[in-house]
């Protein structure tokens, strides 16, 4: 058994811890301690187990087939540090979310007391939102919108705000990333 290289299970478990990995570097903020406690320990014992897997294979000669089937988590691991590297996951989940959350942000901007059933605005999973309150002077920024994105494992307080002007005004409990335009991501009180 363990002298042949892992086959589809284990590709398919790989992908799938590489995915989650994906989908949280996805958000205006990585789960950064997340990532690290869940990457660490499955992805390097999962690199580990392929090593050990490809090593014994070649010492007992079974190391034959479909090449593709054994060199292929080394690209998958590859690929998502590159994706992590140029934070890839965030922009290509932005862009295709972008329109979508444009007329999001100006529904809210026009009506903020309007409460919105949850939905998706675009890839994002979002649960209402309401108008940039300015911390300095306590008020309302007219034409802005502010909301939150909801994750499936995690339970957050990233999210993203549209200002028509200016910038967000950031805290010791929230921060912001300009993202282009109008746009900022927003991290709450919850980060590390």
């Amino acid at each position: 058994m363990f002298s042949r290289p892992p086959g589809l299970p284990f590709l398919v478990v790989f992908s799938a811890v590489a995915a989650v990995i994906l989908m949280w570097a996805s958000y205006p903020y990585w789960y950064g301690v997340e990532m690290f406690f869940y990457a660490v320990p499955f992805g390097g014992w999962l690199l580990a187990y392929w090593a050990i897997r490809v090593v014994l294979a070649r010492r007992t000669g079974t190391l034959t087939g479909s090449r593709l089937r054994w060199i292929l988590p080394p690209f998958i691991a590859g690929g998502v540090v590159l994706a992590l590297m140029t934070d890839a996951p965030f922009w290509i989940r932005f862009t295709i979310s972008a329109p979508s959350m444009e007329a999001y942000a100006g529904a809210v901007a026009e009506s903020p007391n309007h409460r919105e059933p949850c939905q998706w605005v675009g890839l994002y999973r979002v649960c209402d939102g309401w108008r940039y309150l300015d911390p300095e002077t306590g008020e309302e920024v007219t034409g802005s919108a502010e909301f939150g994105v909801e994750d499936w494992f995690l339970d957050t307080n990233k999210g993203f705000v549209w200002l028509p002007s200016g910038k967000p005004y950031e805290t010791i409990d929230d921060r912001y990333r300009y993202l282009k335009d109008h746009w900022y991501g927003s991290d709450g009180w919850g980060h590390w």
